[in-house]
């Protein structure tokens, strides 16, 4: 690493004096909530099918069971936690509708569950909003996992996409000629007992959508802190919603809740279908290098609100899978 080192000279005695500019550095501020709880993620077939509303509605019926039960568990560190409600829509896959029919499609079918939601974010701004491109910074900041006897004949994540949570199997079969050895199963680098091997795919000519989770679930955690401010303080759309996706804020609020869109934990409920694409997402976050002065900033505050914040990342995400909801077609 390199340091860069700034010279301060004083009147008095004229002595030069060296100091770390790192040192200067400081971790951008968010507010934090104690959860930012996922009320969904929906893809575009789920919210431009004909019977869409009153799909939706039968779904949040669903969710608005486990918001009762998360918001009485006890585990965030007070009696009274602040808790703000998030809601991610496809717009980086997919064709949408305009804005205004989504939005209001989505927050009206929440609202007669008795479901309120503050923060809509769009999931192309994972990948990158402006000049900030999220996806990139991730993928730059993953260190993939140290492997016992690794040779280097694979391609690393950066060359290939592709990422793995231990040691992928040999095939003998395309190995070159002359060699003895034979086909070797694939191991997880921490298996307990017996492996459950994961190689998830990053990217092609697009992120993937569990990459772009993996973004979605730092962004929430307040672990990512990039300039552009609209990503971590959410704006209110004054006026009708223009009629183009890329139009919009990337993540927009939409209540008056002073509770913030970043949180200590994460809290998810999604449909079933998407338990695979999160344990992919976690494949990844267990690889991604945090910075350790938003780590700090994070401990730091927690502990000023006496708070008990587990330090591996994984363990401050949570979630809920449910049943209830079918999808329109297969993604």
């Amino acid at each position: 690493m390199t340091v860069a080192l700034h010279r301060q000279t004083t009147d008095r005695k004229r002595a030069t004096v060296y100091r770390e500019s790192a040192a200067e550095r400081s971790a951008p501020s968010v507010g934090l909530s104690h959860v930012s709880l996922e009320l969904g993620h929906l893809y575009m077939e789920d919210l431009q099918v004909a019977d869409s509303e009153s799909r939706l509605a039968e779904y949040f019926s669903s969710v608005s069971l486990w918001v009762k039960a998360i918001e009485s568990m006890g585990r965030w560190g007070t009696t009274n936690p602040r808790i703000s409600t998030c809601f991610l829509i496809d717009d980086y896959f997919s064709r949408l509708d305009e804005p205004g029919v989504i939005i209001n499609k989505v927050v009206g079918a929440a609202s007669k569950s008795g479901l309120q939601i503050d923060y809509i974010a769009r999931e192309s701004s994972c990948a990158e909003f402006g000049a900030t491109h999220l996806a990139q910074q991730v993928f730059d900041s993953i260190v993939p996992e140290a492997l016992p006897g690794a040779n280097g004949s694979r391609p690393t994540v950066k060359e290939s996409g592709w990422l793995a949570n231990g040691r992928r199997s040999y095939d003998p079969a395309a190995a070159p000629a002359m060699t003895d050895e034979g086909w070797r199963s694939p191991e997880q680098t921490a298996a307990n007992r017996h492996s459950i091997f994961m190689d998830v795919q990053i990217r092609d000519n697009l992120w993937s959508c569990s990459f772009l989770a993996s973004v979605w679930q730092l962004l929430r955690l307040g672990l990512l802190r990039p300039t552009e401010q609209q990503l971590t303080k959410p704006e209110r759309v004054s006026g009708d919603y223009p009629s183009d996706w890329s139009e919009l804020p990337p993540v927009i609020k939409l209540t008056d809740t002073k509770n913030a869109f970043c949180a200590y934990r994460s809290f998810s409920i999604l449909p079933t279908r998407f338990m695979e694409v999160e344990m992919a997402a976690r494949t990844v976050l267990h690889q991604v290098g945090v910075d350790p002065l938003i780590m700090e900033d994070l401990n730091e505050r927690a502990l000023k609100e006496s708070i008990a914040l587990p330090p591996d990342i994984l363990d401050r995400v949570d979630y809920a899978f449910i049943n209830d909801w079918a999808p329109a077609t297969d993604r």
